[in-house]
Formats: C-alpha cells, sequence, structure tokens
C-alpha cells in the first residue's frame, strides 16, 4: 500500500471519530437517554433556533450517513 492511500485512510479515520464524537455522539445520547437539548442563547434568533435544536433527529441521520461515506471511503482505499 502506498504512502498517500496510508494518509488517506488515517484522514478519513479521523474525520469518522470527529464525526462521532462530535455529532452522532452527543445527539444520540440526548435522544436515547432524553437528556433534551438546551438551546444556547446566542443560538436563539428571533424566536428561531438553528437545526441542531430543532430537528435533532435531522442532525443524527446526516452525521450517520456522514459515517457511512467515511466507511466506504476507507474500504475502497484498503481494497486497491
Amino acid at each position: 500500500m502506498s504512502l498517500v492511500k496510508l494518509v488517506g485512510v488515517a484522514l478519513l479515520c479521523i474525520a469518522s471519530v470527529a464525526v462521532l464524537l462530535g455529532v452522532v455522539g452527543p445527539i444520540a445520547l440526548s435522544l436515547i437517554a432524553g437528556l433534551g437539548i438546551q438551546v444556547p442563547q446566542f443560538w436563539a434568533r428571533s424566536g428561531r433556533v438553528f437545526l441542531v435544536a430543532s430537528y435533532p433527529w435531522v442532525v443524527l441521520v446526516a452525521g450517520v450517513l456522514l459515517l457511512v461515506v467515511f466507511g466506504w471511503g476507507i474500504w475502497r482505499l484498503m481494497s486497491t
């Protein structure tokens, strides 16, 4: 395996961990544990909040889809 492929796999692994810990983990934990999502004051603009607070399932699905894409990329780099 070439060095470029190894670097690509390493970067995709780091990105996967970042998405897992930064997006999927906290939202899944709050939805499963029923902790709820607190909306910081600076997010509120004229009574509206960002997508993270309004639709956590959408963000969770987007994070899982990112993990699938990163996993597919890792698989493709490892198999060639």
